[in-house]
């Protein structure tokens, strides 16, 4: 799966990027992995859309075998961990920040980068 690329500036410097940005991922039930003081390593699962889940289910209690195709076809493929990377570039006046992350956590990457300060503030 292809992770996307979002890219803003901020006037905050890139160890306080890395700290919000720990702060806000974490509490949005991803993991840190990895910490330096210009780049941050998430892991994380995307949640499973209801549809799929019932359409399995709606599988299993019809008969067992399209219950499972579903199941690993579908729910086990989507259920992996995937990574959101978040580096901070100084630049004059603060820093570059630039997000790589599954198309699943596309709203969350942009409210992170909404939530930091524009860079002339």
């Amino acid at each position: 799966m292809a992770d996307l690329l979002t890219q803003g500036t901020t006037s905050l410097a890139c160890e306080e990027v890395i700290v919000r940005a720990v702060q806000f991922f974490s509490t949005e039930n991803w993991r840190p992995t990895t910490q330096a003081a210009r780049s941050a390593t998430f892991q994380g699962k995307p949640p499973i859309p209801w549809f799929m889940l019932l359409l399995t289910i709606l599988g299993f209690i019809v008969c067992i075998v399209p219950g499972v195709i579903m199941y690993i076809m579908v729910i086990r493929k989507m259920y992996r961990f995937q990574n959101l990377i978040v580096t901070a570039n100084p630049v004059s006046g603060g820093s570059e920040v630039v997000l790589q992350y599954p198309k699943a956590a596309a709203k969350l990457a942009t409210r992170f980068l909404e939530a930091l300060p524009p860079l002339g503030a």
